[in-house]
C-alpha cells in the first residue's frame, strides 16, 4: 500500500515537473513624481522540454501586459490605459551565460535558477501617468505575463500550439489600486 502511494506520488510529481507554468504571485503600484510604477511577483517554471530548447539557444520572450479601466455598471469599461513590455531570456552557450533583456538593460547570470529569479521579479516599470486619472473615480487594475509564442522559430511554433510545455499563460492577476491623487 505505501509503495503504491509512493509510486503516485512519484508520478505527479514528474507530471508537474513536464509543465510549464507562470502565476503572478503580487502586483503594486507606487507613486513616483506624476506617474505610478508597477511592482510584481511572478513564479516562472519551465517543463525539461522548454529548458533544453533555452539551452539549446532559443530565446524565450515574455510579453507582460498591464492595464487600467473605469469600471462601467451598463457598459463596457473606460480603458484608462494598456501597456505591455517584453523580457527576453536567453542562453549564451559560448559564454555559459543566461542573459536577460529588459527593454534597454540586460542582466547576465551564471545559472538559470538566478535568471529565473531576475525574471520572476519586476520593478519601476512605468505604467501610468496620474493625468490619466480623476479625482473620486473607481478603477480597476489588471496584470497578465505570457510566452509569446509569435516569437519562437516557425518549426517550433507549430509543436508549441497544442503543447502543455509551451502553453505559458498566467492567469489575468487584477486589484482595486489606491490611488493619492
Amino acid at each position: 500500500m505505501l509503495g503504491m502511494a509512493f509510486l503516485l506520488l512519484a508520478c505527479i510529481s514528474l507530471a508537474w515537473a513536464n509543465t510549464s507554468n507562470l502565476l503572478i504571485k503580487s502586483a503594486e503600484l507606487q507613486p513616483v513624481d506624476d506617474a505610478y510604477v508597477l511592482h510584481a511577483n511572478f513564479d516562472v517554471n519551465f517543463s525539461a522540454v522548454v529548458e533544453e530548447a533555452l539551452n539549446k539557444g532559443i530565446p524565450l520572450t515574455f510579453l507582460i501586459e498591464f492595464q487600467v479601466v473605469s469600471p462601467r455598471r451598463y457598459w463596457f469599461d473606460d480603458e484608462v490605459t494598456t501597456v505591455s513590455t517584453q523580457v527576453v531570456l536567453s542562453y549564451h552557450a559560448l559564454s555559459r551565460q543566461y542573459l536577460v533583456n529588459r527593454e534597454n538593460h540586460q542582466d547576465i547570470f551564471t545559472s538559470l535558477q538566478e535568471a529565473k529569479e531576475d525574471l520572476a521579479h519586476l520593478r519601476d516599470w512605468m505604467v501610468l501617468e496620474k493625468s490619466l486619472l480623476k479625482k473620486g473615480e473607481p478603477y480597476a487594475a489588471a496584470l497578465r505575463i505570457r510566452l509569446d509564442q509569435s516569437q519562437l522559430p516557425k518549426p517550433l511554433q507549430v509543436e508549441a500550439m497544442g503543447s502543455e510545455s509551451w502553453n505559458m499563460v498566467s492567469q489575468r492577476y487584477r486589484w482595486i489600486p489606491v490611488f493619492s491623487l
